[in-house]
């Protein structure tokens, strides 16, 4: 009898520390609205507005969303990644390379093979229909506000060994350019960021890869099929 009343209150003791567990769940963050793309591994480029059509392209594949981030619909296999999408009024192209400097330091993206009026839903040849922005190359990781204010993605790394010339890749910041003036943005999250948007109202869109951060190095693990890409966007515009 005396076993029994003991294995009865472990019991009681470990359902109760279950429930007060699953009660628990991570605080929302009060800047940031956290998006996931299934299957997406990284996110490479934004367009559009989260309250209307949102378009991303991530590891190969672009999609879209109608709905706030909650659901996608694959918008087309480009089988490998877009590095960037530019706008021009109604018209998004895809900019499929990127282009480097003579010393090896990224420019942008470049090169356009489609374009879509309808962020994504339709995409159609680019060398049908259009001959500008051939040379066009616009800037990763770097977007302007109407104000003029720049938001860049700063890289951080760190040598895999001493003077060796390969190296970890540590978590990104975004710094905020004003003038003469410089900051950080607060963005508390641990990511490899990929690149920056900004939507008509001012909202910041981050775009990031899924790898799992691995503290022991300062690093990601990246990129398993399953792994969802990452959007953080600012919930309302950005200071």
């Amino acid at each position: 009898m005396k076993k029994a009343i003991i294995f009865l209150v472990t019991l009681v003791t470990i359902l109760s520390c279950d429930q007060n567990t699953s009660s628990v769940t991570p605080a929302e963050d009060p800047d940031w609205i956290k998006i996931e793309v299934p299957n997406g591994r990284e996110v490479y480029a934004i367009a559009g507005d989260l309250d209307k059509t949102l378009l991303v392209t991530t590891w190969t594949k672009a999609y879209y969303s109608v709905d706030k981030g909650k659901t996608w619909q694959e918008s087309k296999d480009f089988n490998g990644p877009v590095p960037g999408l530019l706008v021009r009024n109604d018209t998004t192209f895809s900019m499929e390379a990127r282009s480097f400097d003579q010393q090896g330091k990224l420019l942008g993206s470049s090169l356009i093979h489609y374009f879509t009026t309808d962020y994504g839903k339709n995409w159609k040849s680019y060398f049908k229909f259009y001959k500008e922005y051939m040379d066009t190359i616009k800037p990763v990781g770097m977007v302007k506000s109407a104000e003029g204010i720049i938001y860049t993605i700063k890289e951080n790394k760190t040598p895999t060994a001493p003077g060796s010339s390969s190296y970890y890749i540590n978590p990104g910041e975004i710094v905020k350019q004003n003038g003469l003036s410089q900051s950080l943005v607060r963005f508390p999250y641990k990511l490899n960021l990929m690149n920056l948007h900004l939507d008509t109202q001012g909202r910041l869109y981050v775009a990031a890869s899924g790898g799992s951060y691995q503290p022991e190095r300062n690093t990601f693990y990246c990129c398993p099929e399953n792994l969802p890409g990452i959007i953080y966007v600012s919930k309302r515009r950005i200071p």
